[in-house]
């Protein structure tokens, strides 16, 4: 399954647990929707009749360090709080996760059994129909791998990538989305509920904000090479393990797949929920907390640090890129049932 780059560790101003705003603005976003679509699609009486238990077993794919975590797991929680259930959450992520501090941050007053479950999310975790509802937020866009045998003229993967780069992205990630399906299949009872919520870019367009943070994260590294920094032979081997895929190319791998009834599937727009466009600033610092570990990984933390600090003066280049994209509804939100 290749690396795993977590998010950062620990509880510190940089980490992750305190640079997750625009996470949670994405679950907001999706709040009711969520809610709405447990009470519609998920046959409560059917599933524990089934799986001969009044336990009601939830999975969150990728869950990170939270808090976000936490009121996902609440959202999916609450339309069934007045059901006589009992609620068992398995918060999965990388080994190399910080489960510390997500499970010593777990809400003391919480209305389900909770545990951690490390490994790939891209491989079976879980027996065999044991999961009622299985959940992903923001995860989905992380490959399992970077694409085999990608001349990186554009390795950073933001917008206006050449061809072929773009079709062994959609390739990698197809074959990756196809293992996640296929294991959740074999662990989500018949009549089970998934929700995916990712970044995704609308049909016929090729730049959302997160592809042009990308664009400057390369001209961040450029500049590095040309002051002698880094080696651009580095830069060229470099291919950063995300792809953010289209609305009709998400739907096209899950009717492939046969396993699962798409309920809905549409973008939406967590911005709407900030006034203006985002803080291009704020927004790099966050990206950081969530990126830091795979640049890290192959260009070592002081290049790193350096292509970081680098992206800081090209804020207001961003801000008007961000500005430009505001209107743009660039998450999206899927709702599966276990045929």
């Amino acid at each position: 399954m290749g690396e795993s780059f977590p998010m950062k560790s620990g509880d510190d101003s940089h980490s992750y647990s305190k640079n997750s705003l625009y996470q949670k603005l994405a679950s907001d976003t999706v709040k009711e929707m969520i809610q709405e679509s447990v009470i519609k699609y998920l046959d409560t009486d059917k599933v524990t009749s089934s799986m001969g238990s009044t336990t009601i077993a939830l999975a969150d794919f990728g869950c990170s360090i939270g808090p976000n975590t936490f009121l996902a797991v609440q959202n999916l929680i609450q339309p069934l709080q007045t059901k006589n259930l009992e609620f068992q959450v398995f918060f999965n992520d990388h080994f190399s996760n910080d489960f510390n501090t997500l499970l010593t941050s777990l809400p003391p007053e919480r209305p389900y059994h909770a545990a951690a479950v490390g490994g790939s999310f891209y491989g079976r975790l879980f027996p065999r129909n044991s999961l009622t509802i299985a959940y992903s937020s923001q995860s989905l866009h992380w490959l399992s791998k970077p694409p085999q045998g990608v001349n990186n003229e554009a390795g950073i993967h933001g917008s206006g990538a050449p061809e072929p780069v773009a079709r062994a992205y959609s390739a990698q990630f197809e074959a990756d989305l196809g293992c996640f399906l296929d294991a959740r299949a074999e662990e989500i009872v018949s009549g089970g509920l998934m929700f995916l919520v990712m970044p995704a870019t609308p049909d016929g367009l090729t730049q959302t904000e997160l592809s042009a943070l990308f664009d400057f994260y390369g001209y961040s590294l450029m500049d590095l090479a040309d002051k002698g920094v880094v080696e651009k032979s580095r830069i060229e081997e470099f291919n950063l393990p995300i792809h953010i895929p289209r609305l009709g190319e998400m739907r096209e791998v899950i009717e492939k797949n046969g396993c699962f009834r798409i309920e809905r599937m549409e973008l939406t727009n967590p911005k709407s929920k900030v006034a203006g466009p985002l803080d291009a600033a704020n927004v790099v610092t966050h990206m950081r907390s969530a990126m830091e570990g795979v640049f890290a990984a192959h260009f070592g933390a002081s290049v790193a640090d350096q292509m970081f600090d680098n992206v800081v003066p090209m804020t207001p280049r961003i801000a008007d890129c961000f500005k430009a994209l505001h209107h743009i509804s660039n998450q999206l939100f899927v709702v599966l049932t276990r045929k």
